[in-house]
């Protein structure tokens, strides 16, 4: 495994440069804030940019929580890249990432000067500092719609696949501080869980899903007809298991509290077991 480090100070652009640089020098996985990254998906990890705690976010990017780092160490293990771009701040956070990942130390070393002018630097610097913008180096779609303030937030493509553009990389984030929490708008949340929820073999129709906001998490009520399932009360345990783990995980936003409301029930025959499905749905 060959490893490149791009370093570069926060908010210099390394992110929004990095999938470039990585298509130039063939490079297969990206390593920023906390997330392992291969072929423009998250495979691995958890972002930094989730957490409100400015001391959290500096561990979880260097990979300081022994349960985080196993995870993306198992799942270099399993991707097993030729070649590896880690972004940090200083060339030591980049060392003290490949150690705690038992990766090789840096073969070479970017520098933001070279890969971008001062003007340029600059202007990532503003929209930062200006703006509240940062960059994830996988495809997102920005939604524009914000219900909840003035926060544009985007949702990663692995849930909507069909709209991807390399150019859409910008996450708008809050002003009053680059480590703040990560606020997704009343409509992109809603559309993330009506994605996760229609996938659901158990699922027939979604009718409503209500969303309140509380503190830095959410509550949310979600009102569905379900199929003839047999065990509806541990597939729903299931179902708010698995909206709160998701919907983290590709929004950074926290569910503090699911329920479920059964508005229905669609007879279907010969339903699949549900312990088979939960099973195979994990």
């Amino acid at each position: 495994m060959k490893v490149y480090a791009l370093v570069g100070p926060t908010g210099t652009g390394k992110s929004y440069r990095a999938p470039h640089i990585a298509q130039r020098y063939g490079i297969d996985c990206i390593i920023d804030d906390g997330l392992l990254i291969s072929q423009g998906t998250i495979v691995a990890g958890k972002s930094s940019k989730a957490e409100v705690s400015k001391i959290k976010a500096a561990k979880i990017a260097v990979f300081y929580f022994p349960e985080h780092r196993q995870q993306v160490i198992q799942a270099l293990k399993k991707i097993h890249p030729s070649k590896i771009m880690v972004l940090g701040i200083s060339l030591a956070m980049v060392e003290k990432i490949c150690e705690r990942l038992q990766m090789p130390v840096p073969a070479e070393i970017v520098t933001i000067e070279d890969i971008a002018s001062p003007t340029e630097i600059e202007t990532a610097l503003q929209a930062r500092v200006g703006e509240g913008k940062h960059t994830i180096p996988v495809p997102l779609v920005e939604l524009k719609r914000n219900l909840w303030g003035n926060i544009v937030d985007a949702i990663p493509v692995k849930v909507w696949g069909w709209f991807y553009s390399s150019r859409e990389k910008t996450v708008v984030r809050p002003p009053f501080s680059y480590l703040g929490k990560l606020v997704v708008s009343e409509n992109a949340l809603r559309s993330i869980i009506l994605v996760l929820l229609a996938n659901l073999p158990w699922v027939e129709r979604v009718n409503d899903i209500l969303l309140h906001k509380v503190d830095s998490s959410v509550n949310t009520r979600v009102a569905c007809v379900f199929r003839n399932y047999t065990q509806l009360l541990p597939i729903c345990h299931f179902i708010q298991r698995y909206l709160r783990e998701k919907v983290e995980y590709l929004s950074g936003v926290e569910l503090k509290e699911v329920n479920i409301d059964i508005d229905g029930i669609y007879v279907v025959k010969n339903p699949i077991v549900d312990s088979e499905v939960v099973e195979s749905i994990r």
